[in-house]
């Protein structure tokens, strides 16, 4: 039985990419047909929608990186936990930049299947990185 550092290592690099930006290396770690189960508005499907997603963080925060906090192994998949931070840019939930720190908390389950991560499930604490940097929150009409 494995114990699991495969798995650990191909998402730590994963993590690594998406906080450099890095879609050159993104494209040797995802699938093609990459199933995300939680994409953000308008995120195209497959690996291609995964980078768009990097593109958009990006785009709010130039220099976002990630720290893996804890991950747990188990078959084919990997559950970590990302803190991810960097400066508020550019747009981030409809907020114009602030040039404040941002801080995201996440979780990832992610499926490999032959080296590559083939489903993507993540949940992040928007609503307290919106609270951080002092969003005005009202329900929608």
């Amino acid at each position: 039985m494995s114990d699991g550092s495969d798995l650990r290592e191909a998402y730590g690099r994963i993590i690594g990419a998406v906080g450099a930006g890095d879609s050159v290396a993104l494209e040797k770690l995802i699938a093609a047909d990459l199933i995300d189960h939680m994409p953000v508005p308008g995120q195209p499907e497959g690996r291609a929608g995964f980078i768009f997603w990097v593109r958009s963080m990006h785009a709010a925060s130039p220099d976002m990186t990630g720290v893996v906090s804890d991950t747990v192994v188990e078959g084919d998949k990997i559950a970590g936990r990302v803190l991810w931070t960097g400066t508020h840019e550019g747009e981030f939930l409809g907020l114009p930049g602030t040039g404040r720190q941002i801080a995201i908390n996440a979780m990832h389950l992610v499926r490999f299947e032959d080296g590559l991560a083939a489903e993507w499930w993540g949940a992040a604490d928007l609503l307290g990185a919106a609270m951080r940097l002092n969003a005005r929150l009202e329900p929608s009409p």
